[in-house]
């Protein structure tokens, strides 16, 4: 017996309307009325803008440069067998090309994007398309995915179905939505009234920070937060040996309460030396010949005031070039931001990179990249500087992480160890935290012990001790955290979230009189018209045994 039509003609609109309702979780707000989800963050490039208007957010990208674009971002933990979806309420004005204007999807294992043209829909990946007047006023348009199947609504009517057609891999696991101008060759513009969506990340109403973490053995408070560099992003922390702070071209002469410009900005690879000399490495190194390299070198004689500029010589042997984690190519490794005077005098520097033999690729990366598992050594110094031989290696095995061992810091222990903190991968826009990892060396450097995981998670750790003994390291991604070892980092404890919200994750830290730490951090937020809104500050905390 057939169901009259009219009947049948209501069912097919109900279950229409009602296709997320087996998705989990309820629909939060990415955007509306000036208002952002705490963690979205923002693609800007040059050639575009936004504004708030009264109809919504305008969002246009007018270039077709390189780097041109304007796109919102948010992690949003979705579950690829359970789904998601992300809707708007949004007018195309003009879009040239795929995702001039669009909406984006990732679940960490697969993504697509429903491109807005004024007078069509389109899935940019799969190329399936729908005629739709998307210009003549607001319209709804939602996108959701599960399992291999993406489907686009316009105001609650299906317009694409792409069941089986959600198959492109996620660019590097990541698993986010996002929104507006995403490509520099198209361009486009649109107003959005509204963003929402529907995942597995648990709603945050905003930053937070315990007034009194619980850390066993040490009573911890959180104090005030300072702002050092406004409208920059992160810069480190550089203590002097007479106690003075430096944090890029900003400089502290009274434990971080204020700060002014000093007579120079201080980098992140420094270290100053028991005769008061202040040596600094650069970042990346230029190929001179096979296995051989150079870097940039500055250094002081007069307690910072002035630096000069040197080359130094690295010899690396089975040292060589690649590609990095955003697709561009370097020469040779790198330094990253660890120098320590050893008992001897000499000078040891954390580096990564890659070895001739490192081939493993990383597979939350296009193959075509070739970016491989990285590794981590440490080289030598014995002119102060001059040249650098490498010593050792630290740690390397394509098993562990995303992308092996990178970014480490060195902390040297009053008896002469050394501890070496080091991160695996990070998370970016994927829900894959992976561990951070500690190795240590009782023979300067020669030889290190096997690595072990101290944290779920770790960016660019920065360690320090305190007189009394406490070690703390600062790590994140996502957030950012600390922790104590009261055993000379043989175990770590009081892991806790010091900041939540939009931020490059990471830290330094030390400490700037006595039970009282410093850490400095970026915190990065969307201003009401889309704009970032960006500043580096430091946080005091007063840590105290029991």
């Amino acid at each position: 017996m057939q169901l009259p039509l009219v009947v049948a003609a209501l069912l097919l609109v109900l279950a229409l309307h009602t296709a997320c309702a087996d998705l989990e979780g309820p629909w939060q707000p990415f955007y509306e009325k000036g208002a952002w989800d705490v963690d979205a963050t923002a693609w800007i490039g040059d050639g575009t803008r936004s504004e708030l208007t009264d109809d919504g957010l305008l969002v246009a990208d007018e270039s077709t440069e390189n780097g041109s674009g304007r796109s919102y971002m948010l992690n949003w933990e979705a579950d690829a067998a359970k789904g998601a979806a992300i809707e708007a309420r949004v007018k195309a004005i003009s879009c040239s090309s795929p995702w001039g204007v669009c909406m984006m999807a990732a679940d960490g294992v697969h993504e697509e994007a429903v491109t807005i043209y004024p007078d069509r829909l389109l899935l940019s990946h799969c190329g399936l398309s729908a005629p739709f007047d998307a210009a003549d006023d607001f319209h709804t348009i939602r996108l959701e995915v599960k399992g291999d199947d993406v489907k686009v609504y316009a105001d609650d009517k299906l317009v694409i179905d792409g069941t089986g057609k959600y198959t492109k891999p996620a660019h590097a696991n990541r698993n986010q939505c996002s929104f507006g101008a995403a490509a520099s060759t198209a361009t486009g513009t649109a107003v959005w009234q509204w963003v929402r969506y529907q995942a597995g990340k648990p709603e945050r109403s905003g930053p937070a920070m315990p007034d009194n973490p619980t850390v066993e053995g040490l009573d911890v408070t959180v104090g005030e937060t300072v702002e050092i560099m406004p409208g920059a992003i992160y810069r480190s922390l550089f203590k002097f040996g007479d106690g003075r702070l430096g944090v890029g071209s900003q400089w502290s002469s009274d434990n971080g309460k204020t700060w002014a410009k000093g007579p120079h900005s201080v980098g992140t690879g420094m270290v100053e030396c028991a005769d008061g000399e202040i040596i600094g490495l650069g970042f990346a190194t230029k190929k001179v010949s096979d296995g051989v390299f150079s870097i940039g070198l500055t250094r002081s004689d007069d307690g910072g005031k002035t630096f000069r500029s040197e080359t130094a010589i690295m010899n690396i042997p089975e040292g060589t070039g690649g590609t990095g984690d955003d697709g561009s190519a370097f020469e040779g490794p790198v330094a990253d931001h660890a120098i320590i005077e050893a008992d001897d005098g000499s000078l040891i520097a954390a580096m990564y990179g890659y070895f001739k033999t490192d081939t493993v690729l990383c597979p939350s990366f296009p193959p075509e990249w070739k970016m491989y598992k990285y590794r981590t050594f440490v080289v030598r110094s014995t002119d102060r500087g001059k040249n650098w031989d490498l010593l050792s290696t630290v740690a390397y095995n394509p098993e562990i992480g995303l992308e092996s061992f990178c970014e480490a810091d060195l902390l040297k222990m009053p008896d002469g160890e050394i501890h070496c903190f080091m991160r695996t991968g990070g998370s970016g826009g994927s829900t894959k935290f992976t561990p951070l990892y500690l190795a240590s060396s009782r023979d300067n450097g020669k030889t290190w012990s096997e690595p072990r995981p101290i944290a779920d998670r770790g960016v660019w750790p920065n360690a320090c001790r305190m007189a009394d003994g406490t070690l703390v390291v600062t790590y994140g991604r996502p957030d950012n955290w600390l922790a104590f070892s009261l055993d000379d980092g043989k175990t770590w404890t009081g892991h806790f979230c010091f900041h939540r919200g939009a931020s490059t994750s990471y830290n330094s830290v030390e400490e700037v009189s006595p039970g009282t730490l410093l850490v400095v951090y970026d915190r990065r937020a969307l201003a009401p018209d889309g704009n970032n809104q960006a500043d580096v500050v430091g946080t005091f905390f007063t840590v105290k045994r029991r």
